[in-house]
């Protein structure tokens, strides 16, 4: 039985994670300061150079701090800007290779000077964006979902939303239950827990704390399992048996 002892393994998850081709709506804030990696700061580039050349001179642009918990993919080519809404405020970056995108937030005097309503105390109140998830590409019945299929899009205002995915981790690691034509939302009704677990698959169960020491150790799946759910692990050289939580494709924490 070979053991490996890991720690941290929430920064385990973070790394794999970053691992596949992602297309993902960017959550900010109001500090700059965590753009440390250097795709964030390719991204906080190319839309200070976005702000150059499109506003009027002396107008500063900046990127609004990333959420942590979004990871930014390393561009091979250059990245594109474009402000698909037609606000400096909310602009869209572009790679070509490997393909993703991110809509972001900006701060600094372009971004906020957005023309105030005339009559604040009679004008409606302006409405935020509501965003859906949607295919990339035409989705079979059957297929788990990754998050290069997915894509967060402003929703129609003249469809309704409230059966829709309205973020990537609903979608992500789910099983379609229906085909889904490229470009169409996905709701809660197309999608269930995909199985992650098959019977006989070798899973790696992680025992231990987060703040703690943690052993990792592959066991033998004796039944099919999806997402949340329990499954019994045996170690094939000792014969022991082990309930445990599925928590990702053939991953799994012990009880």
């Amino acid at each position: 039985m070979q053991m490996s002892c890991r720690f941290s393994w929430p920064r385990c998850t973070r790394v794999i994670t970053a691992m596949a081709t992602v297309t993902v709506l960017a959550c900010w804030g109001s500090a700059t300061a965590h753009a440390t990696s250097p795709a964030e700061q390719a991204v906080a580039k190319a839309v200070a150079k976005w702000g150059q050349d499109n506003l009027q001179a002396g107008a500063s642009l900046t990127l609004a701090a990333m959420d942590e918990r979004i990871i930014v993919p390393t561009c091979e080519q250059t990245l594109d800007v474009d402000a698909p809404f037609g606000q400096a405020a909310n602009l869209r970056v572009r790679c070509a290779q490997p393909s993703w995108q991110l809509f972001v937030r900006t701060i600094g005097d372009a971004a906020m000077a957005e023309p105030a309503p005339s009559a604040p105390d009679t004008a409606a109140p302006a409405q935020a964006i509501e965003w859906v998830v949607v295919a990339n590409q035409h989705l079979t019945r059957g297929t788990r979902l990754t998050p290069g299929m997915l894509s967060l899009r402003p929703a129609d205002a003249h469809v309704p939303t409230n059966t829709a995915l309205k973020a990537l981790e609903q979608a992500v690691d789910a099983e379609l239950v229906r085909d889904v034509a490229a470009g169409s939302p996905l709701r809660r009704h197309d999608v269930r827990a995909a199985v992650l677990v098959k019977r006989g698959a070798m899973v790696l169960m992680s025992l231990g704390t987060s703040s703690g020491l943690q052993i990792s150790v592959r066991l033998k799946a004796q039944s099919d399992a999806r997402m949340g759910e329990q499954v019994r692990l045996t170690n094939v050289e000792s014969g022991r048996e082990i309930t445990a939580k599925v928590v990702g494709l053939n991953e799994a924490v012990a009880l």
